[in-house]
């Protein structure tokens, strides 16, 4: 995963567009999944953002998941 991802995942919660682009999928796809239930979301102000301890469950990544892998 890229340092920005990795950085994404360490904040307490993720915009919804960027969630999506973590998981791969697009726009549209994102805003329906949210719609459908497929995507856990918190509203924010007029944002909505998906909370990084779900977004790492959904990735199947441990919810304290280190920011670097460990050098051997």
């Amino acid at each position: 995963m890229s340092d920005e991802v990795l950085a994404a995942l360490n904040e307490p919660t993720v915009d919804l567009l960027l969630a999506g682009r973590i998981l791969g999928i697009g726009r549209s796809a994102t805003y329906r999944a949210r719609k459908q239930g497929h995507i856990p979301t918190v509203r924010v102000g007029r944002q909505f953002r998906v909370p990084s301890a779900k977004l790492k469950e959904m990735l199947g990544l441990p919810a304290s998941a280190p920011e670097k892998p460990l050098a051997a």
